[in-house]
């Protein structure tokens, strides 16, 4: 769990700061799995939410001491008021879902983030070669890849502002790879790089909308 919240830390700038900035508006973590992320948020006194429909996990990080619910994340949108949050997360949920369901998301919380708030999708790489070729597969329940082009089209399409891609966490034998004199750096970068991808996308303030 260690290695996921130092993982994780990356996104705490954007979320500091969208909780600022929706006047200390909470987080809602779909799919909270194991709780890393609550954990992580809570150390930093950021007030969340997170929502899973693993029983067993939601047992373990009800005793950690964290705001859980064992609810479906469309239909804890769904009964979402407007403007209710400062970020939505979601991580390595959106590929076990139909794009359908995505898309419904995607627009769902645009209304249920106040205004200047993000939502976030995390989801593996695919343009790693080892993650699209092995890895991604290796979960039965992974549905369909989905890319950083199409992820940031649909944050367009749906009204999100300041859409920014975000390539994250290499293998951690890419840089043994680059310094070998016979082995291409390109082809390096293509197997070992970055191995997950994130989509970050701003709800426009009131005055812009």
């Amino acid at each position: 769990m260690a290695d996921i919240r130092a993982k994780l830390r990356v996104y705490l700038p954007d979320v500091e700061a969208a909780f600022l900035r929706t006047g200390e508006k909470p987080v809602l973590d779909l799919g909270c799995g194991r709780g890393e992320w609550l954990e992580l948020l809570h150390a930093f006194d950021i007030p969340a939410l997170g929502v899973d429909t693993n029983s067993y996990q939601i047992e373990e990080v009800l005793a950690a001491g964290h705001n859980v619910r064992l609810a479906d994340a469309v239909q804890t949108l769904r009964d979402s008021e407007t403007g209710t949050y400062g970020a939505i997360t979601a991580f390595h949920l959106v590929e076990h879902l139909q794009f359908e369901i995505v898309l419904w998301m995607a627009r769902e919380s645009l209304r249920v983030l106040a205004p200047g708030g993000i939502l976030l999708f995390e989801t593996p790489n695919v343009r790693n070669v080892l993650v699209g070729a092995t890895s991604f597969h290796n979960d039965p329940t992974h549905l369909r890849p989905l890319t950083d082009p199409v992820l940031k089209v649909l944050f367009e399409t749906c009204g999100y502002e300041e859409v920014d891609v975000r390539f994250l966490n290499p293998h951690e034998r890419l840089n043994e790879f680059r310094q070998r004199q016979t082995f291409d750096d390109e082809l390096a970068y293509l197997m070992f790089g970055p191995q997950d991808v994130a989509v970050l996308g701003r709800k426009p303030l009131e005055e812009n909308q």
